[in-house]
């Protein structure tokens, strides 16, 4: 490098160093919160944030607000900030806002869970009765403020804010609401608006509070800077739960961690309410930015509009969208807060090991049985399926092919997942579950979405012909307090099974071996007996789905004849087609292990049939053999 450029260099590096340390030194922005927590999780992010920025020096948060009426609304703030190592940050509580809006997760239910011991899950720092109404720490905290220097950063309803324009002098200040923020306040940040080409619309927090978004519009002094992130900033934010709790994987007691295990969060949320927060203490440099103007509320209720006028001179101003690029880079910055923990777990479960299976696989998982159940609670929605728990072993080496060395570890994890499951659903006043059980690739999960089934507590979708796995997971919802049981038994034949398989396992690599179809199909001889031997109670819903021919309800009577049995004459099938497909290259080299299975286990064969299955034997141990 020349000598003049590594001067130019050198002085560049010295002028970040500088402006690092400018910004350190900088007092912090007083900041007052204002959101409707309790629905939708971006909030929690944005809080989260928060506490992270005044850890750095960068915020102090005079106050939360929580616009959203409820109690344990203001009780999961309190949470946050406890466990965030912030507890004495005052909270106030909206009390005359938006009567039963909209939720779309209720995630508040975090403040009634208990540990082992049954004691509170989360501490607690305040005692949530006596929280005063929001308007009046508003009032507080500007009546001791400087002037111009309180930021607000508002990500929920309008209704405290409107409750604060209305009000008049009293212990705090002796100016009404409008004055007050006239005097106080430095900007408003808020998350509103919606000014797309021909969209003039609002957004869902100021629609549900239409009335009071007009008081706030209306009255809002034109010395206090607004600044709105329309709804369409976060909508390329799709911070999904599965990542979400990849995120806090390494993660112990969480919050947030608790509100993605125990509530459904997969239901198109997207990273919102931070784009303020962001805005509000790193600045404008972070967003593109419309020119200054004038905006202007028009109150329609559910169709009221937003227009913005273009004026230099005014005092209002919004994000613009920004790219695909600038939707990550925005996504993985809140990722990067989220992986900031006080509470490291003891254990990893996403780091890859060298390869583990059998009884080593058990060990390995017995003490992240937790964090295992909350990763897979965290996108299941309401669905058990044991293909799906089996996936979280990728680390150990679960390629797909390799399934049977993962049987034991999968059924320790899939009894403690359908507990879990089925108490968050009991916990949601969902007593019911559904079985679908049958061979494999019979048409299970085909079935499930022809039927509808997905609005039960649980749906339960596996082959649980083995012993007496479905009457244990019968007994087990029973205990759990489940008060409606439905199985639904599903019936293909045994060579369209097969084939299913074959063509599942060459888009997945999830194969099944022909030791495990035939013992399925063996294991189903009588099981509608046994149940109702067993559960009287319990409802049987069969379906034929015989050559793939659709999804047929038909009667138990007729359920009764389905030929679970596998004969010789079966058996001589089923090899030769393996045998014809494997010499055709039908079924590749590297797919034979998974496709052939254990085939010298399958008890029943003729001499024929056991000739057979030494052929296959052999093409198995010819790959392996080529392998080591």
């Amino acid at each position: 490098m020349r000598p003049a450029m590594l001067l130019m260099v050198v002085l560049a590096l010295c002028s970040i160093k500088v402006s690092a340390s400018t910004a350190r030194s900088a007092e912090p922005i007083p900041m007052i919160l204002d959101s409707d927590f309790g629905s939708s999780t971006d909030d929690l992010f944005a809080l989260m944030m928060l506490n992270h920025y005044i850890d750095d020096g960068l915020v102090d948060l005079k106050g939360v607000v929580v616009d959203r009426e409820g109690e344990k609304n203001a009780g999961v703030v309190d949470i946050f900030n406890t466990y965030y190592g912030h507890p004495d940050i005052p909270i106030a509580l909206e009390r005359n806002g938006v009567k039963n809006p909209r939720c779309f997760i209720p995630y508040n239910g975090i403040c009634d869970l208990k540990d082992a011991a049954g004691n509170p899950l989360f501490r607690r720092s305040v005692d949530t009765s006596s929280l005063p109404d929001g308007y009046k720490l508003y009032r507080r905290v500007l009546g001791e403020a400087r002037d111009k220097s309180v930021v607000i950063v508002a990500i929920g309803f309008a209704t405290t804010l409107a409750q604060l324009m209305e009000s008049g002098a009293d212990e705090y200040s002796p100016l009404d609401g409008v004055s007050l923020l006239d005097r106080k306040v430095k900007a408003i940040y808020i998350q509103s608006g919606r000014f797309e080409s021909g969209d003039s619309l609002c957004g869902y927090n100021m629609r549900a509070a239409s009335k009071q978004s007009a008081v706030f519009y209306d009255r809002l002094p034109a010395s206090v800077d607004l600044v709105m992130s329309p709804s369409n900033i976060g909508d390329g934010m799709d911070y999904v739960p599965a990542d979400v709790l990849a995120d806090l994987s390494a993660t112990g007691l969480n919050p947030i961690k608790a509100v993605y295990t125990n509530y459904t969060c997969d239901t198109g949320q997207r990273m919102w309410d931070t784009n303020c927060l962001v805005n509000a203490v790193l600045g404008d440099n972070e967003y593109n930015m419309s020119p200054r103007g004038w905006v202007k509320f028009v109150d329609k209720g559910e169709e009221s509009l937003m227009l913005f006028k273009q004026d230099a001179k005014g005092n209002a101003r919004y994000q613009l969208p920004g790219d695909s690029y600038f939707n990550q880079t925005k996504l993985m910055d809140i990722r990067r807060h989220t992986r900031i923990t006080p509470n490291p777990a003891q254990y990893t479960i996403e780091a890859p090991q060298p390869q583990v299976t059998g009884a080593a696989a058990v060990e390995w998982a017995k003490p992240r049985v937790g964090q295992l159940v909350d990763k897979y609670m965290g996108s299941a929605g309401n669905k058990l399926d044991p293909d799906a728990v089996r996936a979280m072993l990728r680390p150990l080496g679960y390629v797909g092919l390799n399934a049977g060395d993962y049987k034991d570890v999968e059924q320790l994890l899939t009894d403690s997942i359908y507990t879990t499951m089925l108490r968050r659903a009991i916990r949601a006043g969902k007593r019911d579950v559904v079985i679908v059980t049958g061979p494999p690739a019979s048409g299970k999960s085909t079935a499930v979405r022809a039927l509808k089934l997905g609005g039960a507590g649980v749906v339960y979708d596996a082959d649980l012909s083995q012993g007496d796995a479905l009457e244990r997971a019968i007994a087990i919802a029973k205990r759990e307090g489940v008060e409606k049981v439905r199985v639904v038994l599903v019936y293909n034949d045994l060579m369209t099974c097969y084939a299913n398989a074959l063509n599942r396992g060459k888009s997945s690599y999830r194969f099944t071996g022909l030791d495990e179809l035939v013992a399925s199909f063996r294991g189903n001889v009588g099981r509608i007996e046994q149940i109702f031997l067993n559960y009287p109670d319990v409802e049987i819903t069969p379906i034929d789905c015989s050559h793939n021919s659709g999804i047929n309800k038909v009667s138990l009577g007729e359920a009764r004849h389905w030929d679970f049995n596998v004969g010789d004459k079966q058996l001589t099938e089923l090899f030769t087609t393996v045998l014809h497909q494997i010499d055709e290259g039908e079924v590749r080299s590297y797919e034979i292990p998974g496709v052939v299975g254990n085939v010298m286990s399958i008890g029943g064969m003729s001499e024929y049939n056991e000739t057979l299955a030494r052929a296959l034997n052999v093409k198995v141990r010819e790959y392996t053999d080529g392998q080591r």
